[in-house]
């Protein structure tokens, strides 16, 4: 297969077609730039926007016309010096030059391993994998809970109760945050109707203990958790289903970040590592901003007012507005966004997963599914002096699947933190090499050499 190569510079480049990405790209042509915005999905919107063609945000964007060019199905697999983007768009490998970009990378599932985890019928945020008619069970911890739970109802699935492991007298504390700050968390009111109507439990300071089957789920093994979600023993139950569906919040997607030399720090209520950002959502390297859920968990409202923000403040960075415009048209999203931060920071400490969860596996849990990698083979290399996610990769192959350890490097983390008694921010992220997702070696073939 033959593969083109480009390379242009573009005034603006966005990459993430999520809330916060839509928005810097809406932002940068109302200042009169030309925006290119990239995203790897068919639909713009990301998660919480995707397939909403009614939405305010879309509208806003295609009222822009030809100032935001839109680059659907282009895979941003890599950032190289001054700013240089590789990109994967259809038949093309494209060398991107922006003078200034907005990474709006967005956020991905937490895998949290207890035994079992990784048998057919278990899934995370999908929803569609589970079929009408099977008794399912939503466990986990956070507002997606019932959000996943009562799309499970309204798709015929029996849904035998949800299982929430932070304690219910912990969540006075949170709600005053309004719902719709978190992705598809817009309709909570209805989410808990569906479950009322249906009858489905929902149960705190409990979750998924073990799960059991052969070729498939068979049941589940659930176990009650103390405040730091430790498994009371003892109070071990079982139940019958054939699906389990699990929801523990999200983890920021840093790589891209890491790839370009932006400083990071450890903010749990944040979802963990994340690149430090200016008041205008500017990294420490100069000219590349990060906003959204890519830059601190949040959900979609709080995405769209970061993402203008940084959209505002990279219009200035090009002389495109003067710091009396930019600050003038940032004012009201500066206001809400402080208003949404203090809420988010509340919820987020609540739900960030806590190290007594490591309690739960047993030397055969798979905690890389990529390449199977055990807990029993994580212990030996601990015992033979391990001590960082650089190392345990090279010495047990944890984080070299296809996912590149975006699935297993948080729970790795975590377990190696518990077992050595450190703080989770001792454990740095993994280092981050191209391609930061797969693509097909025609297409680096083709870059030049100082790209590969």
């Amino acid at each position: 297969m033959w593969t083109l190569l480009m390379t242009f510079t573009p005034q603006i480049a966005v990459v993430g077609g999520g809330p916060a990405g839509l928005a810097a790209a809406i932002e940068a042509a109302r200042a009169e730039l030309t925006a290119h915005l990239y995203d790897d999905r068919s639909a713009l919107g990301g998660p919480a926007y995707g397939h909403a063609a009614k939405s305010t945000l879309l509208a806003e964007l295609y009222a822009a016309g030809s100032r935001v060019v839109l680059h659907h199905r282009a895979t941003v697999w890599g950032i190289f010096e001054q700013r240089t983007l590789a990109v994967w768009e259809g038949d093309r490998a494209e060398i991107v030059r922006p003078e200034v970009m907005v990474l709006a990378t967005g956020a991905h599932d937490r895998s949290v391993p207890v035994p079992g985890w990784t048998l057919p019928g278990v899934t995370g945020g999908e929803t569609r994998a589970v079929k009408p008619g099977q008794r399912v069970l939503v466990a986990g911890a956070g507002p997606l809970l019932p959000v996943l739970a009562s799309r499970l109802v309204r798709a015929g699935a029996q849904v035998v109760a949800v299982f929430d492991a932070a304690p219910s007298e912990q969540m006075p504390r949170a709600l005053p945050a309004p719902w719709n700050q978190w992705a598809l968390s817009g309709h909570a009111t209805a989410d808990w109707d569906t479950l009322r109507a249906a009858r489905v439990p929902f149960v705190e300071s409990r979750t998924v203990a073990r799960v059991v089957g052969d070729e498939t789920v068979r049941e589940v093994v659930t176990v009650a958790l103390d405040e730091d979600w430790r498994p009371v023993r003892g109070s071990e139950e079982k139940l019958e289903v054939t699906a389990v569906c699990f929801s523990w919040g999200f983890v920021p997607s840093i790589q891209l970040s890491q790839m370009c030399g932006a400083e990071h720090h450890h903010a749990a209520e944040l979802g963990g590592w994340v690149p430090l950002v200016s008041a205008e959502m500017e990294t420490t390297a100069p000219g590349i901003f990060s906003a959204g859920d890519g830059a601190g968990v949040g959900g979609a409202a709080l995405a769209v007012l970061e993402g203008r923000i940084a959209g505002i403040a990279a219009a200035a960075r090009l002389g495109a507005l003067s710091p009396g415009a930019a600050r003038s048209r940032s004012r009201p999203h500066r206001a809400a966004l402080a208003r949404l931060r203090k809420s988010r920071d509340v919820l987020g400490r609540l739900i960030a997963a806590r190290s007594g969860l490591a309690e739960l596996i047993t030397p055969d849990t798979v905690i890389c599914p990529c390449e199977g990698t055990t807990a029993a083979r994580v212990d030996q290399a601990l015992d033979e002096g391990v001590g960082d996610l650089g190392q345990m990769k090279r010495m047990t192959r944890a984080g070299m699947g296809e996912c590149q350890g975006r699935m297993c490097s948080p729970a790795l983390a975590h377990l190696i933190a518990h077992r050595r008694g450190i703080p989770l921010e001792a454990i740095a992220p993994p280092s981050i090499r191209p391609p930061v997702t797969p693509v097909p070696i025609h297409v680096l073939a083709t870059l030049p050499d100082e790209q590969t």
